[in-house]
């Protein structure tokens, strides 16, 4: 992707809180990662860290990038403001505070931490979704200014021709977050009460939460980052109406044990992911080879992230179809093949397109990008077939191996995108001099 470099004006359409998240994200999931490769090549620490892992990933790692990423896009495409702003960082800090609190708790096995951190952490999705409608409230009634959107930026907003698309996009995104909401008050709820969570509530978070938000961002964005052509949205549509419900009837199977409810969940679970797998497939094969966007503000699809969704999407497809025949929704394979494989890899590919033209990070090479995005799914795919035996020798090599391929994609991502953090600083600093 080629574009000019934006000026500070044009910039400030975002602001800085979109970064502020995704570098709270990257923080997190440097400590989360860390620890998946010192559990891949000791599983006897599994015990011991897992719930940590499991906690640090899909909060720290995935939610606070959701999260940031939502307030940029809501201010290109909405041309929202949040109001007052300051809603934005007390956001910020309450969903880091959860996070930090109860991953000590949980370290140092103190429950009056975790019971603390289940209480801010229930917190986050609420202010998420308090500060988005104080946003729309003010600017329906013209208390804030609205962003003026740089021409540049343009092909990221609404597009007349995807008004239809966008806007299940939107009730995607809306139904995920209140599932998010009831899993951290479920989570709060479990942790008060008997010590740990539900399993209920991670269901919601897992499958629903993540699993929805990422499939409705994937329908905004694939016409602006991968084709110049709007996505059909009665595909969508299906999906969220089976998605939705199969969600909550997985989430209720599990918590309560109902085992014919849950694999009636887990089956119209796995059946939608093969079928968003398949039509987001068959789009790339047909995709435009044009533009994404019109006019002077038209870019050229990146190579990078059309292979990211296209790995993204078939490890998406791997996960339902072993949900289909049987595994559970909760089985290693399947939570690597969505958190690592499908949702991981669709940040990497949608960062490496949109942070040079949000906050003017250059990313010099396409080629080190789709070598970054190979050495991961690579070790996605050795990941996996350590986990269908981990008995063997064979099988703790191969996770030993993919957690370290793994690993060392996400370092060498860290970096680059680190690096070009440190130039926008020294611009600041050089300024401001």
């Amino acid at each position: 992707m080629t574009t000019r470099a934006p000026s500070e004006d044009e910039r400030s359409c975002v602001g800085p809180l979109p970064m502020a998240f995704f570098a709270s994200a990257l923080i997190n999931f440097a400590v989360g990662s860390t620890l998946g490769l010192w559990m891949a090549s000791k599983t006897s620490s599994w015990a011991v860290l897992a719930s940590l892992h499991a906690e640090i990933n899909p909060w720290g790692w995935l939610t606070m990038a959701i999260f940031g990423m939502t307030y940029a896009v809501l201010s290109i495409s909405a041309e929202l403001r949040l109001h007052p702003r300051v809603a934005g960082w007390v956001h910020l800090a309450i969903a880091e505070l959860g996070i930090v609190l109860l991953v000590a708790g949980l370290a140092a096995n103190r429950l009056i931490l975790t019971r603390l951190g289940a209480v801010v952490q229930t917190a986050s999705p609420v202010l998420f979704l308090t500060n988005i409608l104080l946003a729309v409230r003010a600017k329906r009634q013209g208390r804030v200014q609205p962003p003026v959107i740089p021409e540049h930026l343009r092909y990221l907003g609404r597009r007349e021709d995807c008004r239809r698309s966008d806007r299940v996009a939107r009730r995607g995104t809306d139904l995920s977050g209140l599932l998010l909401v009831a899993s951290a008050i479920w989570a709060c709820w479990g942790i008060w009460s008997d010590g740990e969570s539900s399993p209920g509530a991670t269901v919601l978070l897992d499958d629903g939460w993540l699993i929805g938000t990422v499939v409705s961002v994937s329908l905004h964005f694939y016409p602006r980052l991968i084709s110049g052509e709007r996505m059909p949205a009665w595909p969508f549509s299906l999906f969220q109406a089976i998605w939705f419900p199969a969600t909550v009837a997985l989430s209720l199977g599990t918590a309560y044990h109902i085992n014919m409810l849950a694999g009636v969940g887990r089956d119209a679970l796995g059946t939608c992911l093969v079928w968003v797998a398949v039509v987001f497939e068959i789009a790339l094969v047909r995709r435009s080879r044009g533009a994404c966007g019109h006019g002077i503000g038209a870019v050229a699809s990146s190579p990078a992230t059309r292979l990211a969704w296209s790995l993204g999407y078939g490890f998406a497809g791997i996960a339902g179809g072993w949900m289909v025949v049987g595994r559970e929704s909760d089985a290693l394979p399947v939570l690597h093949a969505l958190f690592l494989g499908w949702m991981t890899t669709l940040v990497y590919g949608t960062s490496y397109a949109v942070m040079p033209v949000l906050f003017d990070i250059r990313i010099r090479s396409a080629k080190i990008s789709i070598a970054q995005l190979s050495i991961s799914a690579i070790g996605v795919v050795l990941m996996m077939g350590g986990f269908a035996d981990l008995d063997a020798p064979v099988g703790r090599a191969l996770l030993a191996a993919g957690g370290g391929l793994a690993w060392l994609a996400f370092a060498w991502y860290f970096v680059r995108i680190g690096w070009g953090g440190i130039h926008i600083l020294r611009r600041a600093s050089t300024r401001a001099v």
